[in-house]
Order: structure tokens, then C-alpha cells, then sequence
């Protein structure tokens, strides 16, 4: 029994290492993003986020995917050294052939992507970015490998923030030297790019440091070339690698679409400047990567239980877990996406120094529900053991995306764009949501629920609105951008303050919720005992 506990103990310290590292991760991604922008400029901004898509696709399949599938396949094989190895090898071959396949592609066909795009100049950038690929392998096979071998997630989490610390670090020094000496944007682009194609090489120094009897390691691995390829194993590998990939990062589909789209939509639609107006409206995508910082630290606390009651068949608990998960997604993601068109002008102002494009930053900031929504029911379906349900949910919201971006975009600039971006996301979230219902791994929440968080939202909304009128006769003395920081960031904590403070006078979440959310169940715990102690203290004075 001992030795059960201090392994799962092993597990949860390992899972809490790489959750941690993970979200420190994606906030040092949402945050470069700002000094970068207003050092590049628009156009600058424009063109890293058009080759943008290219790079991050690899970094999901060797951060995200493939380790989990390798490590998966690890566990499973524990004890049998021979078997572990064989799992290595067909995941290298699985790996070495996506991999080659997308440098291939990309390397070879910049230019005909660049031509779909509408800007020959980024062929250089694609081609640069295309690099990623060729270190996946390696890292993703380490990854997987230290991951599954005792749930050891040092070398990963600390892979991760070094390659993430040096990529920030590169891309914010040279774009701070370009600025200084009036750098061309095309500049700008290629140094972010570089910077991110060549940062896995910082991850794989630190992997091998990790890696013990190399040379031996190395012999195992080949010692199996003589045993038969089971190509089963590489098909599966493959494809679970990608599936997780892909649902680990959903917004990813439509920035690449919005890269291969935007710009010439734009163009037809006679837009002047069309660089530049599509690099206002990539501003939008900063604030969603934090609004799904928020929602990816849900779905890590989350996936573990569920798949625990999934495993031991507590249909019951799943279903209340679940719903309670969905419930408190609906709640924060509503809140974040209220507060930040409430406060869109403000922020655009304080971030970027301009209000350009404010209308399309205020549609855009909806994903952050649809996204979070999103995430949360993709971590119940693979949960439940069904990853390919969110994945086709992606699949029909990535295709209404697109046929949205084309009858929009040529009509209403950027502003259609951020239209159809929320309803390609709100299709997959709403089918993601509604086959949870119908397939019993969900419970449908009351309209007495509804009510309550749509009260809640609109006195945090009217609370913003009287808030800011009040700061604005304050900060009138100030230059522009100062009063707009001051405004918004004060409004977003009196805000978040009236959200909180209302749903908990609402009860949106009732005493059944709040004792399956261990902090506020012990909240919840001392409240009821210094009743009862102020109580008996009470009628002790009467005596």
C-alpha cells in the first residue's frame, strides 16, 4: 500500500511540475507580444503573426502531443526495458516522417503559401520557420521518454522554460536593437522568427544533461533496426500525437486560416494599408492567450480526476465533476469576455497607444468564452477517453470559420474577421457542449443557473460603465494612454470585484459545487465553524 501511495503521490507532484511550467510558458507567449508590437509596429506585428502558425504547430507536437502519447506508451510497458525500446523507436519513426513531411512542405512550397497569402516577402520567414521541424523528433522523443519512465517531469518543464526563456529573451533584445536603428518590418518578422525556429536547440542541450549512459541509450535504440517494423504502432502513434496536438492549442486553426485568408480578403475589400490593418487586428489574439491561460490551468486540474472516475466507472461523479468544470468555464470565460469589451477602447489604447481597430479587439474578446468553453469540454471527452469528438467539433468550427472570412471580411474589414472567429468558435464550442449532454458525460444546467450568472455579469457591466465615467473626469489632466492604463486597470479590479462578490451572494455555485472545490470548501468549512463558535458564544452571554 505504501509503495501505491508514494507513486501516485510521484504522479501528482510530476503533473503539478509540468502544469506549472506549462502556464509560465504560455505567460511569457502572451506577454513578449506587447514590448513586440510596440517595437515592430503594426506592420511588424503583421508579419510575425502571419508565419506565426507555421512555428507553433511544431512546438505543439513536441511539447504537448507526442510527449503525452510516448509517455502513455511508457507507462503502459513499464518493467519491460525491451518493450519501452521498441515504443522509442516506432515514435521516432512517426516523428521523423510527420516532421520531415511538414519541413518538406513547407520549405519547398513557401512560395506557392506565400502567393495564397498575398505577401511574396514572408517566403523567406516560412522557410526560416520551417527549422522548427527538424529538432520535434529528438525533443519530443526525450520528452516522452523522461515522462513516462517514473512520471519524471524535471527535464521537460525545465526544457521548456529555458527554450521559452532564451526565445523571449532573443526576439525582445534584437527587435529593441532594430527599433533603435529604424529596423524594416520585414526585419523585425525574420528575427522573431529565427529566434523561435532555434530556441528548441536551447531544449534539447538541456534534455541530453538528463539523459544517463548516453552511448549505452543510443546502442538499445539501435539494437532493435534488425526487429520488424510494425507500422500499426507508427500509424497510431501518429495520429494520437496529432490529435492531442491539435486540442491542446485550438486557436491555432484559426490563425492559420486567418493567415492564408485575411490579407487578400482585405485587398478585395479595397482596404488601404491592408499590412497594417491586419496587424491591428492580430492585437486581438494577445489578450485571448490570456484568456486561455486560465482556461488551460481548468482543464490541467481537471483532466486527472475525471479520467480517475472514468477509469474506476463512477458514471455519477463524472457527470457532476464535469458539469461543475463546464459551470465555473461558463462563469470566468463569460466574466473575461464582459469585462474586456466593457473596457476594449481602454485597453487597446494602453497596450498598443492607439484605439485602432477597438470594435474588431471588443467582437474578438468573446473567444475567450468560446475558447474556454472549448478547452473544457476537450479535456472531458479525453477524459472519457473520445479525443476525435472535440477534434471534429474543431474541424466543422474551423471550416465556418473560413467560409465566414469570405463572405465577411470583404465587407467589413477586420471587424468581419473577429465576427467569424466567433462564430467558427462558438459552432465548436456549442457542439462540443451538446454531445457532452447527449452522450450522459455532462448534466444540463438550470435556467435558474443562467439567470443568476447573467445577473451577475450585468451589474459587473454596470459597475465598469459608472466606474469609468468617474475616471475619466479624473484623469482628464493626463496624456492619453496613461489615463487609459489607469482606467482600465482600475475598472478590471472593481469589476472582478463586483463579479465575485455577486456570484457568491447569488449562490451560482451551490453548497453541493463548493465542496467539491477543495479551497473554497475549506472557505466554505471555517465560515460554518466561526458561525457555530459565534453562535454558542452567543447564547453562553445570554446564560
Amino acid at each position: 500500500m505504501n509503495h501505491e501511495n508514494k507513486g501516485s503521490h510521484r504522479v501528482w507532484k510530476g503533473a503539478l511540475i509540468l502544469t506549472a511550467a506549462a502556464l509560465l510558458v504560455k505567460l511569457m507567449s502572451a506577454l513578449y507580444r506587447l514590448p513586440y508590437q510596440n517595437f515592430a509596429g503594426d506592420v511588424g506585428f503583421y508579419v510575425y503573426q502571419q508565419v506565426y502558425p507555421f512555428y507553433a504547430l511544431a512546438a505543439a507536437l513536441g511539447t504537448t502531443g507526442f510527449p503525452i502519447v510516448i509517455s502513455k506508451y511508457m507507462a503502459e510497458a513499464s518493467g519491460h526495458p525491451t518493450e519501452k525500446a521498441a515504443v522509442a523507436r516506432h515514435a521516432g519513426m512517426a516523428l521523423l516522417l510527420l516532421c520531415t513531411f511538414f519541413f518538406v512542405g513547407l520549405f519547398f512550397f513557401a512560395d506557392f503559401l506565400t502567393a495564397i497569402m498575398g505577401d511574396r516577402h514572408l517566403t523567406g520567414l516560412i522557410r526560416v520557420a520551417s527549422a522548427a521541424y527538424l529538432f520535434v523528433p529528438l525533443v519530443a522523443l526525450l520528452r516522452g521518454t523522461f515522462q513516462g519512465n517514473e512520471a519524471n517531469m524535471l527535464p521537460t518543464a525545465l526544457s521548456q522554460i529555458g527554450e521559452q526563456t532564451v526565445r523571449v529573451c532573443f526576439i525582445l533584445g534584437v527587435s529593441w536593437y532594430l527599433f533603435v536603428n529604424h529596423g524594416d518590418p520585414y526585419a523585425f518578422g525574420f528575427a522573431a522568427t529565427a529566434g523561435s525556429a532555434f530556441a528548441p536547440l536551447v531544449s534539447l542541450a538541456i534534455l541530453m544533461l538528463f539523459v544517463p549512459h548516453k552511448k549505452t541509450a543510443v546502442k538499445r535504440l539501435l539494437s532493435l533496426s534488425d526487429h520488424p517494423v510494425r507500422w500499426r504502432w507508427v500509424k497510431k502513434l501518429m495520429i494520437s500525437g496529432c490529435l492531442f496536438s491539435v486540442l491542446a492549442v485550438p486557436l491555432l486553426f484559426f490563425q492559420l486560416i486567418d493567415s492564408l485568408t485575411v490579407l487578400r480578403l482585405l485587398e478585395q475589400g479595397q482596404v488601404a494599408d491592408a499590412r497594417a490593418v491586419k496587424g491591428i487586428y492580430d492585437r486581438a489574439y494577445i489578450l485571448t492567450q490570456f484568456g486561455m491561460i486560465a482556461a488551460a490551468s481548468l482543464t490541467a486540474a481537471i483532466v486527472p480526476r475525471l479520467s480517475q472516475l472514468a477509469v474506476q466507472r463512477r458514471h455519477h461523479d463524472f457527470r457532476i465533476e464535469a458539469a461543475l468544470a463546464l459551470k465555473i468555464s461558463l462563469a470566468f470565460g463569460t466574466a473575461a469576455a464582459a469585462g474586456l469589451m466593457s473596457i476594449s477602447r481602454e485597453v487597446n489604447i494602453m497596450l498598443f497607444r492607439n484605439a485602432n481597430g477597438t470594435l474588431a479587439f471588443a467582437l474578438a474578446a468573446l473567444t475567450m468564452l468560446t475558447l474556454s468553453l472549448m478547452l473544457t469540454a476537450s479535456g472531458i471527452w479525453e477524459s472519457a477517453g473520445k479525443p476525435w469528438m472535440p477534434f471534429l467539433g474543431l474541424i466543422v468550427g474551423a471550416c465556418t470559420k473560413t467560409a465566414a472570412n469570405f463572405l465577411l471580411i470583404p465587407r467589413f474589414s477586420i471587424v468581419g474577421a473577429a465576427l467569424a472567429t466567433c462564430t467558427g468558435t462558438l459552432i465548436a464550442a456549442g457542439l462540443n457542449v451538446f454531445y457532452l449532454r447527449r452522450a450522459g458525460l455532462t448534466r444540463a444546467f438550470s435556467w435558474l443557473t443562467l439567470v443568476k450568472l447573467a445577473s451577475a455579469i450585468a451589474g459587473m457591466a454596470t459597475s465598469v460603465f459608472v466606474w469609468k465615467q468617474v475616471m475619466r473626469r479624473v484623469t482628464e489632466p493626463l496624456a492619453s494612454r496613461p489615463a487609459a492604463a489607469l482606467c482600465a486597470l482600475s475598472a478590471a479590479m472593481v469589476g472582478g470585484v463586483v463579479f465575485v462578490t455577486l456570484i457568491w451572494f447569488f449562490r451560482f455555485l451551490d453548497a453541493r459545487d463548493l465542496v467539491r472545490i477543495p479551497f473554497a470548501a475549506t472557505l466554505t468549512k471555517r465560515s460554518d465553524h466561526t458561525g457555530r463558535e459565534a453562535e454558542a458564544s452567543h447564547r453562553s452571554s445570554k446564560l
